[in-house]
């Protein structure tokens, strides 16, 4: 029992905790909502969700990636402060804007306008939630972390004997328990931050390294979603659907990579700063075993595909077990390229970071009518798949011809 304990306090044991406590959640809750809500329902709610992780990506690349990178330099109660102030403002400027659906005169998004609050309370709880989890797990608090995750856990009681449940409803309970959620982390910055409005060396360092990491974030969002805007023109509602439920179920696969990124980045960094080869093979070593894992996992989707499909959606999917199978393999080139991204992150390569998505949603635009109209669903993850192996192939060419590495 006492050595079970020792291993369960490592931090690397937490943060494997954390993740199962995280990911699993979001599994659950896609799972529980696909199931309570219809196919419309479902359709809308992926829709919001979608246009949140645009937002999440911007705030992350103004201010959690810049802070991630300079945190491994030396923690700064100042830079806390600043990044605690300035993710509140941008929230504020996302709420603002939020409130522009009001005037829009479009009878298709009249859900969006009679739902206004609820859709603005998820989306700013989520983003704050967000944001707060990334700078805690990035200055090394990890148990804080397991806690933020542990109290969104309420979610599930809340829902899942919730017998009436509405889009609406579904919104406004999972963003106030983010608030719940986000509280013990708020607390963390007021009492170890320093807040001050003096903070010009910090908004240029921001602004210098988050600029490409903006462009990149746009043009990220619009490459990895690109495929799925347009499939709903060319294939229909049934096949968007499909598509969205399994791009959804991935999901999870998608923050477990964030999570380990929020992670391995900060380390990474800190230790290719401080020149230790040795403890940088080993951190290698590790993430390989994670992505060996991860392998593993997907394998399991892929040869489950049908019965899994059904799972998720019912009976109605059952046809759509195929897609499982075409995403799976979208995520094993996701997972070949990760160590890649990483090593862009840390080095501050940030221009060719932005590059590499700008090629990528170039192919898309050029190719989306052809790979849709002649390969369906086929066409539009294969589209998916050609956008990745792009970008590894230009960050890989760039490192080489550069002769510098993170791992070596």
């Amino acid at each position: 029992m006492k050595k079970l304990t020792e291993i369960l306090r490592k931090p690397s044991s937490l943060v494997f905790i954390d993740q199962l406590i995280f990911s699993g959640s979001n599994f659950l809750l896609t799972f529980l909502l696909a199931r309570k809500l219809s196919i419309t329902d479902f359709g809308i709610f992926s829709s919001v969700l979608l246009v949140t992780y645009l937002l999440v990506g911007i705030l992350n690349a103004l201010i959690v990636q810049p802070f991630q990178i300079s945190v491994a330099k030396g923690f700064s109660k100042k830079s806390l402060g600043f990044v605690f102030q300035s993710s509140l403002v941008l929230i504020f400027i996302f709420v603002l804007l939020m409130f522009v659906i009001k005037f829009v005169p479009n009878s298709t998004i009249d859900f969006l306008k009679t739902n206004l609050s609820a859709i603005i309370i998820f989306v700013s709880a989520y983003l704050f939630q967000d944001f707060l989890r990334k700078i805690v797990l990035a200055i090394d608090f990890v148990k804080l972390v397991v806690v933020i995750d542990s109290i969104f856990l309420l979610i599930f009681p809340l829902i899942g004997f919730n017998e009436n449940l509405t889009l609406g409803k579904s919104l406004w309970i999972i963003g106030v328990v983010n608030i719940l959620a986000s509280l013990p982390g708020i607390f963390f910055c007021l009492r170890n931050a320093e807040f001050s409005l003096k903070n010009k060396e910090l908004l240029q360092y921001h602004f210098k390294e988050g600029k490409w990491l903006f462009s990149a974030s746009i043009v990220q969002w619009f490459s990895s979603n690109f495929f799925t805007l347009v499939a709903g023109i060319y294939l229909g509602i049934n096949a968007l659907g499909a598509l969205r439920l399994v791009q959804s179920f991935f999901g999870v696969i998608n923050v477990i990579l964030q999570t380990v990124e929020n992670y391995y980045l900060p380390k990474t960094a800190q230790l290719y700063y401080q020149n230790k080869k040795q403890e940088n093979k080993t951190l290698f070593f590790n993430l390989s075993k994670g992505m060996m894992v991860l392998g593993v996992l997907i394998t399991a989707f892929f040869i489950f595909s049908e019965p899994l499909i059904v799972l998720l959606g019912g009976e109605k999917y059952q046809h759509y077990g195929f897609v499982i199978k075409l995403v799976s393999v979208l995520y094993f080139v996701i997972l070949y390229s990760y160590p890649t991204r990483i090593s862009i992150r840390v080095l501050e390569q940030n221009k060719a970071f932005f590059i590499g998505y700008c090629i990528s949603f170039v192919f898309s635009v050029f190719s989306f009518h052809f790979l849709l109209q002649y390969g369906a669903l086929y066409g539009a993850v294969a589209g998916l798949v050609i956008n990745q192996i792009l970008m590894i192939a230009y960050w890989k060419f760039l490192l080489n011809k550069k002769q510098i590495s993170v791992w070596a």
